[in-house]
């Protein structure tokens, strides 16, 4: 396709990624077909499933473990559009707080 988002591209597992030379998958692949972008949520269920091959568990790496929105719109994974999420990473910024030196009325 010439544009890609969320919704059209599949996930793509240990299985489509198989080569001819044993053990090697080329994950993480640049774009699908003339696009020119990459969903790095594919990349890492592709990550996953070779992952999952490679140490033996291949039930795991058979199983797609990754559902794409409908909407074609990637907000994220995890709780990035989880609007209640207090957002108490340790990569965030803490949550404002607003200080005061002293009390109303005195000096």
């Amino acid at each position: 396709p010439n544009e890609h988002s969320c919704g059209t591209v599949y996930p793509h597992g240990v299985a489509e990624l198989a080569q001819p030379e044993v053990g090697y998958y080329p994950v993480g692949m640049k774009s699908y077909g003339r696009a020119t972008s990459f969903l790095a949520l594919t990349g890492f269920e592709q990550t996953r499933s070779v992952a999952a091959a490679l140490a033996g568990d291949h039930e795991a790496a058979a199983r797609v473990e990754l559902t794409l929105p409908d909407t074609g719109v990637c907000g994220g994974a995890g709780t990035f559009d989880d609007e209640s999420a207090d957002g108490g990473g340790c990569c965030g910024a803490p949550a404002v707080e607003v200080l005061s030196i002293g009390g109303v009325g005195t000096r």
